[in-house]
């Protein structure tokens, strides 16, 4: 073997070499890839948030929980945020107007849109019920079966 030889197998043997670390280099990144796709796709199902089930077992939970949250914001004293601009600014006026009602008539208007707000996510509800019970309807009827007799 001469010179010329030794030195295209050197070459030749780096850059096989250097495929291989390439070849490593892409498995171990795809997987680590993998893992981390498989990882987020975990960790957001068990959190409850099941992109394919979100739409009607998220419904009641959210239903019964925006209830409260709007229960707790009707029953607190909605104070005027006071600003420092001209007088044609229209929260200012919105903020007058609640100054002058009378807080009877507040609480009675707050009463009316929380019951409004109620019957609307009890129609949800009922809407989401019937919606279950005719997909176990139309998944509960047998499917016909064709034999080679009949």
């Amino acid at each position: 073997m001469d010179s010329f030889e030794k030195q295209a197998l050197k070459q030749e043997a780096r850059r096989r070499q250097r495929a291989g670390q390439l070849r490593g280099r892409v498995v171990a990144i795809s997987l680590i890839g993998f893992v981390l796709l498989w990882g987020v796709i975990f960790a957001q199902m068990a959190t409850g948030h099941d992109p394919v089930l979100g739409d009607k077992s998220s419904a009641v939970a959210a239903s019964s929980a925006t209830k409260k949250h709007r229960a707790r914001a009707a029953a607190l004293p909605v104070e005027p945020a006071e600003t420092d601009t001209e007088e044609d600014d229209p929260s200012r006026a919105a903020s007058e107007a609640i100054e002058t009602t009378d807080p009877e008539e507040l609480e009675a208007q707050q009463a009316t849109e929380i019951e409004a707000l109620e019957a609307a996510e009890a129609r949800e509800l009922e809407a989401a019920e019937i919606e279950a019970a005719e997909i176990e309807a139309i998944e509960a009827e047998p499917e016909p079966v064709t034999t080679s007799q009949s």
